[in-house]
């Protein structure tokens, strides 16, 4: 019998990729997958090729220059419907034979993202809709565009190295081969590499950029919790990735005949076969001398059957076997494999209690006890107690093996699964602490051992510590790019940027980096459903649809526990970025219908508050109290009632107060000012102001002496208005509302002086929205013509006009009332002249208002001034309608202006008339 040896070789050469020759069939595909149309090149191993965006005219183009194509592939996809490129077009150069292949974009919002992947080597380009118009450089056709070597993803090729050596960059460890487990490996990192960004700098966060209010905002939010990270023993790895190789010696005898046909059998898979044959052996040789090999080997092809149909029974089958052929041939070279391969299996099993059992007698074997298998089945021990939650045991052990051994892999898994095990048993804090000290201690760790990222990353996410996890998360993704895993740390990593307040683009680009450089895997599913609803918000009806459908799909795919709630959640906040929220709504209670039971079901309950509060500001905001009205009923015994929010019976008061309830709104407002008091210094003060949207004190306030004001208790409405400590806080059309509600009171108590110093003020000296200000300033010009202040009011009106004509928006209603208000006063103090002035600038600026009583005022003034010609071209413009009074009042004005004429000239052809009319 051969003697068995197990060797790990993970080489990754570092030498450097040659340009291969282009290949002259570089054939093109397209696709159409969900959100994205991708174009595909295949056919070279190293892609030499330039993309740039262009201008011509109105069109947005993107050109593609590569040095080979095979152009009758283009010619069947040049047509292909899609929602991003109108045409496809190919055309080689006559200079340099190079072809360029130009996209026709639907539009300026059509971005695109070029990559490399390799096995199979491709060039890939992807159009997706963009949010904002992309610019593009203006076309210059007199120019070729030239080919700049644009490496996105590159791998190193192993087959490129054919020299036998210990490649560059890469360590060399040696671990003691006694029982035949040799361990030896070359160290080295693989995976994608990214001449752009290998670092993934552009998703670093600056301690400028993080918002302690975006975190306490994202508690209300969904995330999955994505599976621990259990690395496989290194020992375990190579013991599978390289079996014994059973050997026959030949000889010309019957029975080494059918023993090496059983052989055979087993070498070339036919495990069914073989056990059958081996029935048969066994009755015909039942002492042969083969019997060693065929035991050990009985147990090896029950194993291979158990993987290949996932059958326990053929699992229990072959630890039977294995515990047979170890109980008759103890002292066989396999033994010390075998023992170990027993408890090692029934972990692969979930099988503890017999992992326990078989670990146990391995160690306790003193044929082994000198051997680093004895050292690799403590490890799997502390391994299995971890799973069955004898944490105090698994840390014990570890401490145990770290004193008795040297190994530097041996010490450096122990490190590791020190954290693995706290974290299995959700001691995070331990678990943090022991993954930091492993990376400290162990450079190993960077290189063998994922879960010291992955499942650190984990730990302080749900410890809350943010920052921490965002690091940890891109470290995994430095070090294991092309980790199974690595799609889930990118995600993670788009959620933390999010969480902590960072640019939305860099979220998305996480996401987007995720989805482009692990494609349809199942693990970008939760990437792709952050993607779908952030793009919800702006999305056509068709396009919704569409992506509804394809939510539902790519979430049925993953087998991540509680994915369907998480969808629903990004669903939920799909609908909420529409302003929807009654789909929003729907959809979370409907879930909640059907899944009452679930453990973190509340955190639906509360996006189903939050959501139904965000309706209600939504309602409030378009001033529609009557449906906010409506919608609170509607919820007012079920969501409302469960998690109760003092913002709405803010939202209510408001109601009310529209409605001229004001009694009903004050209650209202006296049980926030209430419920926000009881909320000063509670741990729940800063929270509560974030996630619900609260007035602040002052503005409570302000909303309280409003009401009582216009619910005849002026008395309380003035003690209210006393209470603002910050009116500069407030909003100026709140500031404006106060100043005009204090000089109110004061105008009741007959204290006008008072009254005018509060709206003079604010005249004088306001600096926001001019057009705010209008309602004081009126007011302001109405009190001094009450004191008789005529050049004070003929000032302040002079500035309502000119806030009015610099308004393109401002309304017939207060034009109106400017000119009939401020051309009385000019007219009343003898400054007709400055009157016509006035009316005219407003009437001029603003054709698209009638203006008829204004119209007829301006042609009055010129009419009495003389000037009859330019009154009747004034009055002209007057709408002839037929109860339009002041236009019939001009017309009789002519009327009368014409008779009047007429009449003096025929007084002057009668020389005693002419003569009286000269006398007077």
């Amino acid at each position: 019998m051969k003697k068995p040896f197990l060797i790990l070789t993970l080489v990754l050469s570092a030498v450097g990729v040659k340009n291969a020759v282009a290949a002259e069939n570089v054939k093109a595909a397209v696709s159409l997958e969900g959100e994205t149309f991708n174009f595909e090149l295949a056919g070279q191993k190293n892609w030499d090729y330039d993309l740039k965006r262009v201008k011509d005219g109105a069109t947005t183009k993107v050109q593609l220059l590569v040095k080979s194509l095979d152009s009758s592939s283009v010619e069947g996809i040049k047509n292909i419907k899609n929602p991003f490129v109108e045409s496809i077009r190919a055309t080689q150069h006559a200079v340099d034979n190079r072809w360029m292949i130009e996209f026709v974009l639907k539009n300026d919002r059509v971005e695109t993202f070029d990559y490399l992947t390799d096995q199979p080597s491709k060039l890939i380009v992807d159009f997706y809709a963009s949010d904002t118009p992309i610019q593009a450089p203006i076309e210059n056709p007199s120019k070729d565009a030239k080919a700049v070597k644009k490496p996105r993803f590159v791998t190193l090729d192993k087959a490129q190295d054919k020299v036998q050596r210990a490649p560059a960059d890469v360590d060399y460890l040696k671990i003691n081969p006694d029982g035949g487990i040799e361990t030896s490996v070359f160290l080295a990192k693989s995976g994608l590499f990214d001449a752009g960004d290998g670092q993934f700098k552009r998703f670093n966060i600056n301690d400028s950029d993080y918002n302690e209010e975006s975190v306490i905002k994202s508690r209300s939010n969904y995330y999955l919790k994505f599976p621990v990270l259990e690395t496989d023993f290194s020992f375990w790895k190579k013991m599978k990735e390289n079996p014994p190789e059973y050997e026959i010696k030949p000889d010309n005898t019957e029975e080494n005949k059918q023993a090496r046909l059983l052989r055979t059998l087993f070498v070339k898979k036919r495990y069914m076969v073989f056990l059958q044959t081996l029935d048969w052996y066994k009755n015909k040789y039942p002492q042969s001398k083969y019997d060693e090999i065929l035991a050990y080997m009985k147990g090896d092809a029950l194993v291979k059957i158990s993987e290949e149909t996932k059958d326990n029974g053929a699992y229990e089958q072959a630890q039977t076997a294995y515990r047979q052929a170890l109980d008759q041939y103890p002292d066989s070279v396999l033994a010390e494999r075998t023992s170990l391969v027993t408890g090692l299996l029934a972990n692969d099993h979930l099988d503890y209690m017999q992992a326990v059992r078989r670990f146990n007698i391995h160690i306790q074997n003193k044929k082994f006890t000198k051997n680093i298998s004895t050292s690799y089945a403590k490890l799997a021990l502390a391994y299995s107690y971890s799973k069955m939650k004898r944490l105090e045991e698994a840390l014990g052990l570890l401490n145990e093996i770290e004193k008795d051994t040297k190994d530097p892999l041996v010490l450096t898994e122990i490190a590791v699964r020190r954290g693995d095990f706290n974290f299995l048993n959700r001691k995070f804090d331990d678990a943090i602490t022991a993954y930091d000290k492993a990376a400290k201690n162990f450079p190993l760790v960077s290189k063998l051992f994922p879960s010291a990222y992955f499942n650190k990353m984990e730990a302080l996410f749900w410890k809350q510590k943010y920052k921490d996890s965002h690091k940890s998360a891109l470290e995994f993704a430095q070090n294991f790019p092309s980790h199974e895993y690595a799609p889930y740390a990118l995600t993670r990593v788009g959620e933390l940027l999010e969480i902590m307040g960072g640019d939305q683009s860099k979220s998305v680009g996480a996401y987007l980096e995720t989805h482009f450089r692990y494609g349809n895997s199942p693990k970008t599913i939760v990437a792709k459903l952050h993607l779908m609803s952030t793009r919800m918000g702006s999305m056509k009806p068709e396009e919704l649809e569409q992506t509804l459908v394809s939510m539902n799909e790519i979430a049925a795919k993953s087998d991540l526990e509680n994915v369907d709630q998480f969808k629903v959640a990004m669903l939920a906040d799909g609908f909420s970025k529409r302003k929807d929220y009654p789909k929003a709504i729907e959809i979370l209670s409907n879930f909640y219908q059907s899944n009452p039971s679930r453990p973190d079901v509340k955190q639906v309950t509360q996006r189903i508050s939050k959501n139904v509060g965000d309706q209600l500001k939504h309602l409030s905001d378009l001033g529609d109290y009557k449906t906010l009205l409506k919608t609170y009923k509607q919820y007012a015994d079920t969501w409302l009632k469960t998690d109760k929010r003092i913002d709405t019976d803010y939202f209510l008061g408001q109601s009310y107060e529209s409605a001229g309830a004001y009694e009903a709104a004050l209650e209202k407002y006296r049980q926030v000012e209430a419920d926000l008091h009881k909320l000063v210094g509670s741990p729940k003060e800063k929270e509560t102001y974030i996630n619900q949207y609260l007035p602040s004190m002052d503005q409570l306030y302000l909303r309280l002496a409003k009401n009582s004001a216009d619910n005849q208790a002026p008395q309380e409405a003035y003690q209210y208005l006393g209470k603002i400590q910050n009116p500069l806080g407030l909003s100026e059309a709140e500031q404006v509302e106060r100043v005009a509600l204090a000089s109110k009171l004061y105008e009741a108590k007959g204290d006008h002086g008072t009254s005018i110093r509060y709206l003079s003020e604010l005249s004088s000296l306001w600096e926001g929205d001019q057009k705010l200000s209008l309602p004081v300033q009126f007011k302001l010009a109405e009190m001094q013509l009450g004191r008789h202040d005529a050049d004070g009011a003929i000032a302040t009106y002079e500035r309502c006009k000119d806030i009015l004509v610099n308004d393109k928006d401002a309304t017939e209603q207060d034009l109106t009332k400017l000119v009939n208000s401020y051309a009385n006063v000019l007219v009343e103090n003898g400054r007709q002249d400055e009157a016509i002035k006035a009316i005219a600038s407003v009437v001029d600026k603003f054709p698209q208002y009638h203006f008829s009583q204004e119209k007829y005022l301006l042609g009055d003034l010129l009419f009495k001034k003389g000037e009859v010609k330019r009154a009747e071209s004034v009055w002209e413009k007057i709408k002839d309608d037929n109860d339009n009074i002041w236009k019939k009042l001009a017309q009789e004005k002519l009327k009368q202006a014409d008779w009047d004429i007429n009449y003096k000239k025929h007084i002057k052809r009668i020389p005693a008339m002419a003569k009286k009319e000269e006398e007077k």
